[in-house]
């Protein structure tokens, strides 16, 4: 009889969890890509006094537009013969915002180019050439995405489309650009005149794991803007690479650029020379394969296209609605120098 009861207030115990628990759908947020891994920042010199945390200021809704000049050359040996290759000077207008902040206190904005245009120089190039630089540069056009970044300008999460179809060459110079001139990592403590701080990362540029180190010097302060001095050298470990084997790659970056504090956008210039030794295999056996690379970067605002271009832009900003690439000359928005 004792089992018997003890059997029916079980039962009766269940039933009741039962009725008060009942199982219920949540609807869970997608949290997007996880944030990044924060880049190793280290101040070798803290600079004069007066000294002051360095920080971003992008108000919400700011909107800015950032023409991005970029020119390149590139030769190839292999088995004693060699070949050479590379882009003219190109110009892609990218529309950076509107800013919003984050719950976290993060600066979020949307990136998409909107306009590639290729220097006069397309003039000599014959019907074939220019169609096939046309068919180089078009993927360009489909890069949109967003990325969020703390006051410190550290990159903390981001995300992408388009890029699967840009070539190799192109996704690591414009990932060059994002990580050592785009924006720049302030270390936590206070900097003066004459500072100096290292940022070291481990970054990926079209399949391969790059070790990268920045450095920063501070040769003029103000209160919203800087004008630093910047180098970096980047290495890699042997590593496999497509259908072959990276056996060794080096690069260097010397630029210099002026930060202002209140706008994602800065003026900046940089020169940057790599070499890469990468094994392939062949019908004939293994091949060694040299690449050695020589690319200049210029980033400015859009504010400051009729001051560089030293006379008015030929007609209206394009419209993004109509992005393209542009090889006509007589349809250049801007003169280039």
């Amino acid at each position: 009889m004792f089992r018997i009861v003890m059997l029916a207030g079980v039962l009766l115990a269940t039933t009741s969890c039962r009725t008060k628990f009942q199982p219920q759908t949540v609807q869970v947020a997608d949290p997007g890509p996880p944030q990044r891994v924060l880049p190793e920042i280290r101040v070798v010199d803290a600079g004069m006094t007066p000294r002051v945390p360095l920080r971003y200021r992008v108000a919400p809704g700011q909107t800015e537009t950032l023409f991005l000049e970029l020119v390149r050359g590139q030769s190839m040996q292999a088995q004693g013969q060699g070949a050479q290759s590379g882009i003219p000077p190109v110009q892609l207008e990218v529309k950076m915002g509107p800013a919003e902040l984050t719950p976290q206190g993060f600066i979020r904005h949307p990136i998409q180019i909107t306009q590639v245009r290729i220097s006069k120089m397309a003039q000599k190039m014959s019907p074939a050439q220019r169609e096939q630089m046309e068919r180089t540069l078009a993927p360009l056009l489909q890069i949109q995405g967003w990325s969020e970044m703390d006051a410190q300008g550290r990159v903390r999460r981001g995300e992408f489309r388009g890029m699967e179809d840009v070539p190799p060459t192109l996704r690591t110079m414009l990932g060059n650009i994002r990580s050592a001139l785009l924006t720049v990592p302030f270390p936590d403590e206070p900097v003066g005149a004459r500072a100096q701080w290292e940022v070291e990362r481990r970054l990926q540029f079209s399949g391969v794991w790059v070790d990268q180190v920045v450095t920063y010097r501070i040769d003029k302060m103000d209160r919203d803007q800087l004008q630093l001095q910047i180098t970096a050298r980047q290495t890699a470990q042997p590593q496999s690479i497509g259908n072959g084997r990276l056996e060794a790659y080096q690069a260097s970056i010397i630029g210099s650029a002026a930060v202002r504090l209140d706008y994602f956008t800065p003026y900046s210039e940089a020169e940057s020379t790599s070499q890469m030794r990468i094994k392939t295999q062949t019908g004939s056996g293994p091949e060694l394969v040299r690449i050695d690379t020589v690319t200049a970067v210029r980033l400015y605002p859009a504010e400051a296209a009729q001051e560089l271009a030293g006379e008015d832009p030929e007609e209206e900003p394009a419209d993004p609605e109509d992005a393209k690439v542009i090889t006509d000359p007589g349809k250049q928005k801007l003169k280039w120098r």
